[in-house]
């Protein structure tokens, strides 16, 4: 008899209960919505950056380009650049080496121009050159460029 008494009191949720149960489950998931958004713009930043790194090289190498006396292609994997009215006979070659662009100088020293480069390939009519670039995410950029003629 009393356990009986004890099933027919069970009474289940109030109305506040439910409420609270409710808010709690509205809390987490405008968190995760929120979670999922941030985690969307990280990757979206990710992707920027491949972009501005790619645009900051072509801007370097058309700077170095516009100040120098002639530009030579070395096979299809480097450029050389002389620069113009240059009392030390300075050059700069761009080329790869190991996952990175590099530029170095006939002087010593070398800095990085495009970081994670799987390939790069010049292909050279007259003076003009297409530049491929392979990506290390498998993504290919290409740009085209007018090289100043030897004197």
């Amino acid at each position: 008899m009393r356990i009986r008494s004890i099933i027919q009191n069970e009474r289940g949720f109030t109305l506040l209960e439910s409420l609270f149960q409710l808010l709690i489950f509205i809390l987490f998931a405008s968190i995760s919505l929120l979670i999922i958004i941030w985690f969307h713009h990280i990757y979206a930043l990710d992707d920027m950056k491949d972009e501005v790194n790619w645009e900051l090289f072509i801007y370097d190498l058309h700077q170095y380009n516009e100040f120098s006396a002639s530009g030579i292609v070395i096979g299809t994997k480097q450029l050389q650049l002389e620069m113009i009215d240059d009392v030390d006979g300075r050059y700069f070659i761009v080329g790869k080496s190991d996952k990175h662009l590099r530029k170095t100088t006939n002087r010593g020293g070398n800095e990085i121009m495009l970081p994670y480069v799987k390939d790069w390939d010049l292909v050279v009519k007259g003076n003009e050159i297409l530049m491929k670039v392979v990506m290390e995410d498998g993504t290919t950029r290409e740009r085209k460029m007018v090289l100043p003629k030897a004197p």
